[in-house]
């Protein structure tokens, strides 16, 4: 009913895509334009050694394409260092007896044992603690080790790092030991909200982006229109 405990992933986009996929802009398709006809100039006279106006274009090209590919790659990565962080295995008190299970088999109801250098597999609350602290930082920024115990937390509206009887997916125990009730996995706990938005973020084009997009659909209407009209002109003119 609950599904595994993961991190839900999207189906990798090959490399080759993503970089291909930054060569759609208007503004990026003329300088791949212009390369090619200063390279066919370049070509028929052959007044230099190399094309090296087509040489300068393409490198600006290939310079804003590499820069846009590694923004993407960077977003990417981030999900997938999320999910790094989730534990491997488990130790939980099933039927009476304490037994290792996959970490992606947890549900909500599963009692776990906690101790000293364990990655907390997830969202659990605190039932008993001996001197329990975890380490939040991947999730809330704290520095410091906190302090766990079973003592309930009244304000429903407590930020992460005030709720000392909870446990979350992907810390750490720094330590002592203690046993806790998982109530939320996967995409349920608080490092699958994070994921989750991560992966509902859309790419919002800035200002310059829109300008330069902008600028682009204007000099590619105004070069059709100047090939027009010299063609036109070529036309008038043999007759």
């Amino acid at each position: 009913r609950h599904g595994r405990n993961e991190l839900a992933a999207e189906a990798p986009v090959p490399g080759w895509r993503r970089f291909a996929a930054q060569f759609q802009d208007v503004l990026v398709v003329l300088l791949l334009v212009a390369t090619a006809i200063s390279t066919a100039i370049w070509y028929l006279e052959r007044d230099a050694a190399l094309p090296y106006e087509a040489i300068a274009i393409l490198a600006v090209v290939l310079l804003n394409a590499t820069m846009g590919y590694v923004q993407e790659a960077r977003a990417a990565a981030a999900v997938a260092a999320l999910r790094a962080l989730s534990a491997a295995e488990a130790t939980v008190v099933r039927d009476g007896e304490r037994r290792r299970v996959p970490a992606a088999e947890l549900v909500p109801g599963d009692v776990i044992l906690v101790e000293e250098g364990d990655t907390i597999p997830a969202d659990a609350r605190v039932a008993e603690s001996t001197a329990l602290q975890t380490a939040e930082a991947a999730l809330t920024g704290e520095s410091l080790p906190v302090s766990k115990d079973a003592r309930t937390v009244a304000d429903p509206d407590a930020a992460l790092g005030d709720r000392h009887d909870m446990l979350f997916s992907g810390t750490a125990a720094t330590y002592g030991h203690g046993r806790a009730v998982v109530t939320a996995t996967g995409m349920q706990t608080e490092m699958g909200r994070i994921a989750g938005m991560l992966r509902a973020t859309r790419d919002e084009t800035t200002p310059l982006q829109r300008e330069l997009d902008r600028t682009g659909r204007m000099l590619g209407a105004a070069v059709v229109a100047i090939a027009a009209v010299m063609i036109a002109t070529i036309v008038v003119v043999e007759r």
